[in-house]
């Protein structure tokens, strides 16, 4: 039996893929950047549920597709990241828990092809789980980022 590379097998972006995080990791749009160091990034996303805006992604700064081609030790790191802005969200918003996703694969619900983390603030009867996502303007992202930047 010849076994593929997990890097081939679990493999869906398409040729020619442009990242987008890969773009903001490279130093596009630094201005909804909550964290930065040698191997992750953390930022507001553009698209947030209604009740939850201070959303943040948290990615590695190298590409990798998703949880079966991440190292560890970045895996590892990014764990530790997740805790940190959570705690961050939480003084910096008030809010009364957080949901960490991490999704994979298109049956899996992922629609960028670089790994992330997906670090939620939640609030009481927020619909989190109903609600769809929409757009969140610039100027409400940076004055969102400057504000959890004010609680690392």
């Amino acid at each position: 039996m010849v076994r593929m590379p997990v890097s081939i097998l679990y493999r869906h972006e398409p040729e020619g893929y442009i990242c987008p995080f890969c773009d903001i990791a490279r130093g596009g749009n630094q201005t909804t950047v909550i964290w930065r160091d040698d191997t992750s990034i953390a930022f507001l996303a553009l698209h947030q549920p209604l009740n939850n805006h201070g959303s943040l992604l948290l990615c590695p700064l190298e590409h990798f597709e998703n949880i079966y081609v991440l190292p560890e030790p970045i895996g590892a790191h990014l764990f530790g990241l997740s805790k940190r802005l959570a705690l961050a969200l939480k003084a910096a918003l008030g809010c009364d828990g957080v949901t960490i996703r991490q999704h994979n694969e298109p049956a899996g619900s992922q629609e960028v092809w670089h790994y992330h983390v997906h670090v939620v603030p939640r609030f009481a009867n927020d619909r989190f789980y109903s609600a769809r996502l929409h757009l969140v303007s610039l100027e409400e992202r940076i004055s969102l980022a400057e504000l959890i930047r004010g609680s690392l």
